[in-house]
């Protein structure tokens, strides 16, 4: 697995989470249960991990890009 972007809100990872998988990208959040547990955590771990399997990177970063051309 690679690591894609970390970010710091859970609720935006879960958004380009479902991006990159509409996308025919599989992603994974490793660090998610640990967030939900307690949210102070994300800045104690350095952040949500997004992680995608090698092979996907160029499409991954476009829907990326998309990603963060929305959440301005």
């Amino acid at each position: 697995m690679l690591t894609l972007t970390t970010l710091s809100d859970l609720n935006e990872a879960f958004i380009l989470r479902s991006m990159l998988e509409a996308s025919g990208i599989p992603a994974f959040l490793p660090d998610e249960n640990t967030c939900q547990v307690d949210w102070m955590y994300i800045n104690a771990i350095g952040g949500i991990r997004v992680q995608i399997p090698e092979g996907f990177e160029e499409e991954a970063r476009v829907v990326l890009e998309q990603f963060k051309a929305e959440s301005k």
